[in-house]
């Protein structure tokens, strides 16, 4: 059976998050006039039209159901679209990606697909704490509509992995605004338990199955987000102490955690999982040693943030278009997951981390100025 627009105006008015009578008074009729047209008892004049859709932000096409038939296959073009025009380091870039998904949903509004991309990309550009993606001309109007968007994701997915993502994402967004009440609600919608996973209970089912190698496979991949929690918990602890001044605490911190992966990783010098943007726990802890005066300390920890990258093998680093960070741990050694950064990126990225204006402290210092030379002359 067709969509009526009745069904559609309905539809849009609860995407917004409109009453009746809210958008009885934008268009300048009355909210029976809008239950009537909701319910299929009359159709909107001609003369309204064109302000129903600037209401919804969306085409007039839109209303006549005209778009309905494969909206999801487009949605997904639209967003590969917006993927390929973002350009790492290119704020323009990304907030033209953002800027076409948001013209997506002025066409197929409230679709699921570019929902969850729009809130993905509207939260990393409305918050400050995102270096040079955060888009501060724009960030007020974007969070505003991020929020209402996450909460119809919310509403309306069927979905839990989009609904705690969009939860997440809320939390970023009230505690940027200072929202710090409903913040704590958000949070408190999450589990408790940190083995409330998919993968864990996947491994639960195919130990029942006797299926061992798929067990395994689930299980390395639930220890491996296991460790990336490990060192995000471990980067904000210390991060903790440093802020109150406990910088013995937040040294203790770091050095606790690299000696933990180092026992899980053995020979290996695993790189940081906390991708180039995050920050990693080895510039966290030269941070720490600068505030105890320890510059010697400090320049090791930039040494092992930086030597990972330096020693790639060049073949990998020149030929392929996405390195794949190899696990060699016995615990992580089945994941699923992919870990791989692009060749196109590394150096750009290693150079910014030097850049980073908590170290420039050591700028002067000849290891500093040696490590600097040898990510300059890496390929690009």
């Amino acid at each position: 059976m067709a969509t009526t627009m009745g069904q559609i105006i309905k539809r849009l008015r609860k995407g917004r998050g409109f009453t009746q009578e809210q958008l009885a008074e934008q268009l300048g009729v009355t909210y029976q006039a809008i239950s009537k047209w909701e319910n299929d008892a009359g159709m909107p004049d001609i003369s309204q039209i064109v302000p129903l859709a600037s209401v919804f932000n969306v085409s007039t096409d839109v209303l006549f159901g005209i778009h309905d038939t494969a909206e999801q296959e487009e949605a997904f073009n639209m967003v590969s679209s917006a993927d390929d025009v973002m350009e790492y380091g290119n704020l323009d870039s990304y907030l033209k990606a953002y800027d076409m998904l948001m013209n997506g949903l002025k066409k197929y509004p409230n679709n699921l697909i570019i929902l969850n991309n729009c809130v993905g990309l509207g939260t990393s550009l409305a918050l400050p704490e995102n270096g040079w993606i955060y888009a501060k001309e724009r960030a007020d109007e974007i969070s505003s509509e991020t929020i209402r968007q996450a909460h119809y994701i919310i509403a309306n997915s069927k979905d839990v992995n989009d609904v705690m993502r969009a939860r997440q994402c809320l939390i970023f967004l009230y505690c940027a605004n200072q929202s710090f009440d409903l913040a704590s609600s958000e949070a408190r919608k999450f589990p408790i338990r940190t083995d409330f996973t998919v993968y864990s209970h996947m491994a639960l089912v195919n130990r029942y199955m006797g299926n061992y190698e798929r067990e395994a496979t689930y299980l390395c991949s639930d220890i491996d987000y296991s460790l990336q929690a490990f060192e995000n918990n471990a980067a904000y602890l210390g991060q903790a102490y440093y802020n109150i001044g406990k910088y013995a605490d937040a040294i203790e911190v770091y050095e606790t955690f690299f000696a933990v992966m180092k026992a899980i990783f053995k020979e290996d010098s695993p790189p940081n999982y906390h991708d180039f943007d995050s920050g990693d726990c080895y510039l966290l802890l030269a941070k720490a040693y600068l505030a105890v005066g320890q510059k010697n300390k400090a320049m090791d920890a930039v040494e092992n943030s930086i030597e990972y990258y330096l020693n790639l093998p060049p073949k990998e680093l020149a030929d392929n278009p996405v390195y794949q960070i190899p696990i060699r741990t016995p615990l992580v050694r089945e994941s699923e997951l992919f870990h791989g950064i692009s060749k196109t990126i590394i150096k750009k990225n290693l150079l910014k981390k030097l850049a980073e204006e908590d170290i420039q402290p050591l700028c002067c210092e000849p290891r500093f100025v040696e490590l600097l030379h040898r990510v300059n002359r890496m390929p690009e």
